[in-house]
């Protein structure tokens, strides 16, 4: 795609050793560049499940170890880097969106249910805007907050949502059965999941891996499934 054109015009290949994604994939360098005994970090909020675990057999291929950093050292050295998005997070009418947010809620929570779990773990920005009928302006050139969510089986919701992002009118439109937290309180919600002996349902191919290493480490079990939204989002309604 593009960006084998743009790396080439817009890296300099003196300080740089350009691969190409599919040609020269990470895991393959992994292989046969680690030592045994190395040890190679990685940041479990930028890495999905199913990432980590192509990445895992490369270095145990390699007699290396992948581990999960406490934090990524390139933040301790990125100076300018711009702070977290804050755009305000607005109702979107059911005249746009064609449906309740309560009846998505309730369908794809039958759904989780149907796969044996009692909530699903929600991190993808357009899941959740579909699914609670809500636009932001956090992404560039597209309508979407960045959040995380908590769906349970019958429906209801914890949103992990910077209250900034909150307009007034917010609070009407989502009702009784979503209740908001900000997105420092997730962790202790998995864990809480995870004590109660829930089951719960991440996608093991978009979720960040740091959820579901959160709900291992406290021993909830969890049912690798893809995102319940992603179907009857992609289906539209006659408003659509």
């Amino acid at each position: 795609g593009r960006y084998t054109l743009q790396i080439e015009n817009q890296t300099d290949g003196a300080l740089y050793t350009r691969h190409h994604l599919t040609e020269s994939p990470p895991d393959g360098w992994l292989q046969a560049h680690l030592s045994t005994g190395q040890k190679m970090g990685f940041d479990a909020w930028l890495h999905s499940a199913d990432q980590r675990r192509r990445l895992a057999r490369a270095c145990e291929r390699a007699g290396a170890e992948l581990v999960a950093c406490d934090g990524n050292p390139l933040d301790a050295v990125w100076r300018d880097q711009p702070p977290l998005p804050v755009a305000p997070i607005v109702p979107h009418p059911v005249r746009f969106a064609g449906r309740e947010s309560g009846d998505k809620r309730r369908a794809v929570g039958a759904r989780v249910k149907e796969a044996g779990a009692a909530a699903v773990f929600l991190s993808a920005p357009d899941s959740i805007a579909w699914l609670l009928n809500v636009r932001g302006a956090d992404v560039a050139c597209a309508p979407l907050p960045h959040s995380f969510a908590l769906l349970q089986a019958d429906g209801r919701v914890q949103w992990f949502v910077d209250p900034r992002k909150r307009v007034a009118e917010l609070a009407e439109h989502l009702g009784n059965e979503i209740s908001c937290a900000p997105p420092e309180a997730l962790g202790a919600a998995l864990d809480a999941l995870a004590a109660a002996g829930a089951a719960v349902q991440i996608d093991p191919a978009g979720a960040p891996d740091w959820a579901y290493r959160r709900l291992r480490a406290g021993g909830a079990v969890i049912i690798m499934k893809e995102d319940p939204c992603a179907l009857p989002k992609a289906c539209k309604n006659e408003t659509e």
